[in-house]
């Protein structure tokens, strides 16, 4: 497996504020439990950067909604941003959906992958899981962080998903080679960044949604990530 390269990821990195902040892991239980127990460990030495970002090569414990298990082998991009809101609490589920949208745009525009995102959280290939996006929320002396997972098979094998049943698949089964994982984390980031950024600016949920909707099917809930 090649090692991901954080010097490379921040020299590709455009985005103002979002992954700026890199915690680098060879291997963690999973990135959004990290990320909570961080945020709530009032004896850390320096405050979390808003737009921290947690970054793992394995997951021992990957997990998604209603603690499904997420299978999180070498090779993939298993990482969590960490970000200050001043979002009301109702208006935090739609995070998940400008995530998965802003994953999702970036594979076609890179590599041409048409994903689809499965309501409420998962990026799907044709009929086979490609990722997911796990969003929760803490609350720190009345400030409230949003915790945001995303999982993408990436440089896996198919034999490493087998787990799922031929029910997964990676981009290196989709494209029959690797691809920098760096350069793919910091366009999504990017991505991410403008959508978070102008829902934030104008709670205008609807212009965004209509985008959206080109891509999402509403069909069974196969929940997923992080």
């Amino acid at each position: 497996m090649v090692k991901f390269n954080v010097d490379n990821y921040k020299k590709l990195l455009k985005t103002d504020r979002l992954g700026k902040d890199i915690i680098y892991l060879r291997a963690v239980d999973s990135t959004n439990s990290y990320a909570s127990r961080i945020l709530k460990n009032k004896t850390r030495g320096n405050k979390i950067q808003d737009g921290t970002l947690i970054l793992a090569e394995t997951q021992e414990k990957g997990r998604g909604r209603q603690e499904r298990r997420w299978l999180s082998p070498p090779g993939g991009l298993w990482f969590t941003l960490i970000t200050k809101t001043t979002l009301e609490r109702k208006k935090l589920p739609e995070v998940t959906l400008i995530a998965a949208y802003s994953a999702a745009v970036v594979l076609n525009r890179i590599y041409g992958i048409e994903v689809i995102i499965k309501w409420p959280n998962d990026l799907y290939y044709k009929k086979t899981k490609l990722g997911g996006i796990l969003t929760e929320v803490e609350e720190i002396n009345k400030d409230i962080f949003l915790i945001i997972g995303i999982g993408i098979n990436v440089n896996i094998s198919i034999d490493d998903l087998s787990p799922y049943n031929n029910e997964s698949t990676s981009i290196r089964a989709i494209l029959d080679r690797d691809v920098e994982r760096e350069n793919l984390l910091s366009e999504i980031l990017l991505e991410f960044e403008k959508n978070y950024n102008y829902y934030c600016r104008t709670e205008d949920f609807k212009s965004i949604f209509k985008k959206i909707e080109e891509l999402l099917d509403y069909g069974v809930d196969n929940s997923t990530t992080k």
